[in-house]
């Protein structure tokens, strides 16, 4: 990691019988917030107030990306620039980026003069764009962050399965995923490709759980991906989601440790989910004792925690849920005592398993034949 902070790239140039200096500087101190060109000539700076510039026309005349390439220029980085705001202010042009500056990550800084609207690309001192590379330098830091949990969380997941939940003790960094996450099989290969990169990624709000997509071409049957490469998992076999100590936190220290979830793949899960199936145990009245409920296989744990529902004569029953026994079973906990009556137990057609097969509709049949379209009820009697 380059643990540079640049203070200022300075471009010396000569237009019109003088020698001004064209500095690209860091706003921010040790933390940098934004990225500003000082020094252009008034004609440049006019140009680019008054023009109407889209996002691709600024990023071609100031570029910001993370990372860099071999001879530190960002323009060969092959990443995508940063997304962020351009504003002329005075005589300064600045750019300020829409998710901040991590802390220990390297970014890189491309200025290219013969980009700016009615500029003459010809003049010798437009023809040397500047570049170079800051970094927002994290101070030494104990690691202290850890992954808490892997969902599904069972021994066994379905070949189909669709996505993984990653659960962090504290929030994570805005750096991309896929590279610190890899699927290793049971002879202690990579698995190729398994996973579908996103460009915006999927996070809880507060950074503390990630969303991790298999590919789904390759998990539905009979479509060019799965015909192609098969399915990332094959029942059987073991695996291991392997998630690298490399990956920044919040504060731009890496994880305190790598962590290994291993599970088996089984046979795949290619029906719809039937509350008919379900095992429910009601608690005795006069007890806080949960009410339990038994899946046939895994459902799917964050929805879960939100798409069942528990009534009772005087509306919705408060209470906590569990949710143990590798997602098969779900408990409510009241936050009173049972009393004596009949409950209704509401299940949101939203709720899948870890394979994206939900009440009425199986994941893998094209158009469902009757799936709910309200929240299935069963009524429970507690005496």
């Amino acid at each position: 990691m380059h643990r540079l902070l640049a203070a200022a790239a300075v471009l010396c140039v000569t237009a019109c019988g003088r020698t001004p200096a064209v500095t690209i500087e860091v706003v921010g101190g040790p933390r940098p917030t934004a990225i500003e060109v000082h020094g252009l000539p008034s004609s440049d700076l006019r140009a680019l107030a008054g023009a109407n510039l889209t996002d691709r026309d600024w990023q071609a005349i100031l570029t910001v990306t993370v990372g860099f390439g071999p001879d530190h220029t960002p323009s060969q980085a092959g990443q995508l620039p940063m997304a962020g705001e351009y504003r002329v202010e005075g005589a300064v042009v600045r750019f300020t980026p829409m998710f901040g500056f991590d802390a220990g990550r390297a970014f890189g800084v491309r200025f290219d003069p013969a980009n700016i609207p009615g500029a003459q690309p010809t003049q010798t001192w437009r023809q040397q764009p500047v570049s170079t590379i800051i970094g927002a330098a994290a101070s030494p830091r104990t690691s202290s962050t850890t992954v808490t949990q892997v969902y599904p969380s069972g021994p066994e997941l379905p070949e189909n399965t669709l996505r993984f939940y990653i659960e962090f003790s504290a929030p994570m960094g805005r750096g991309e995923a896929l590279p610190h996450i890899r699927l290793v099989d049971d002879r202690g290969k990579d698995v190729v490709d398994p996973f579908l990169p996103v460009e915006g990624e999927f996070w809880s709000p507060d950074r503390t759980r990630f969303t991790l997509f298999f590919d789904p071409g390759r998990v539905k049957r009979g479509i060019k991906p799965n015909r192609d490469l098969g399915r990332a998992l094959v029942a059987g076999r073991r695996y291991a989601l392997v998630i690298d100590d490399t990956w920044l936190d919040g504060t731009g220290a890496p994880l305190q440790s790598a962590h290994r979830h291993e599970f088996t793949a089984a046979a795949a899960v290619e029906r719809p989910l039937d509350e008919r199936g379900w095992r429910i145990d009601p608690p005795a009245a006069g007890s806080r004792d949960p009410l339990e409920v038994t899946f046939p296989w895994a459902l799917d744990h964050g929805l879960l925690q939100r798409s069942i529902q528990l009534t009772g004569e005087n509306g919705e029953v408060r209470g906590g849920v569990r949710i143990e026994a590798g997602e098969q079973r779900w408990l409510f906990i009241p936050a009173e005592t049972w009393t004596k009556g009949e409950y209704v137990l509401e299940v949101a057609t939203e709720l899948e398993d870890p394979a994206g097969n939900r009440l009425g509709r199986a994941f893998e049949v094209m158009i469902p034949t009757s799936p709910p379209e309200r929240p299935v009820k069963r009524s429970i009697t507690i005496q």
